[in-house]
């Protein structure tokens, strides 16, 4: 079986390609789509549909939907897998759960769902090209999707470092690791950041511009106190700009 997926790579993965590489040594094609379930819905990614044997998914992230999961799988296939997790790993359903998904998949059936997919790989282009005039290091050098992945050894910091610095100014990010990390998984060399959960806030381009300028305050100005203070100030605006509610 081959295995397919990512959780920080920002291009786009050629499902189609794989599919055909699967098919010519005999093996099964199985592809985690959690990360960019929305931008297919969307049709903003390629779909695995059609070329995998097995799709899983989870129903958050990109998807916006509930905590959960989904499995798609060729039809031959539906017994074997439906044993292997019931009643073996997953025991009575979670009917309003079930029922949230219903509601998350009608939504990504809409317009308003494609424009909101839509903003989100804007919101992360303008992200990564200010990111860039910053002077940051990113990884492939952009993004055709919703997240970055920062590789922050230019700042002479560790993802660990940068990851409670952003912290502490109110800018939520994950520590990660980058291709041919030198440093261990509980420490690394970079930094994931996504703009599904800003965009949901309905901040488009020009406050990505802002969240750059956020972001290069903390890290590039890690001993300035007064830089310090007018990212803290910069980020309560911008979440007063863009309440939750």
């Amino acid at each position: 079986m081959i295995v397919a997926g990512a959780s920080a790579y920002p291009r786009i993965i050629d499902f189609e390609r794989m599919g055909k590489i699967a098919k010519s040594v005999g093996a099964l094609l199985m592809v985690d789509m959690a990360h960019i379930a929305g931008l297919v819905a969307a049709g903003l990614h390629p779909t695995p549909i059609g070329h995998a044997d097995i799709v899983t998914t989870t129903t958050h992230k990109t998807l916006r939907g509930p905590r959960g999961g989904m499995i798609m799988c060729r039809a031959d296939l539906g017994p074997a897998v439906n044993k292997a997790i019931f009643p073996g790993i997953q025991g009575g359903p979670l009917m309003h759960v079930i029922a949230a998904k219903a509601v998350a998949l009608k939504e990504a059936m809409s317009e308003e769902f494609r424009l909101y997919q839509e903003q989100i790989v804007k919101n992360a282009k303008t992200l990564a090209h200010k990111l860039t005039d910053l002077g940051f290091k990113l990884v492939s050098g952009g993004t055709d999707n919703h997240l970055i992945l920062v590789d922050v050894r230019k700042q002479n910091l560790t993802g660990k470092q940068a990851e409670q610095m952003l912290d502490e100014i109110g800018v939520t990010v994950n520590k990660n690791t980058i291709p041919f990390d030198p440093a261990s998984p509980f420490v690394t060399s970079g930094i994931r950041i996504g703009t599904p959960a800003l965009t949901s806030r309905g901040m488009k381009e020009a406050d990505m511009l802002v969240v750059a300028e956020i972001i290069g305050m903390a890290l590039n100005s890690p001993d300035d106190a007064e830089a310090k203070a007018r990212a803290i100030t910069l980020v309560s605006e911008l979440c007063q700009k863009h309440p939750l509610y």
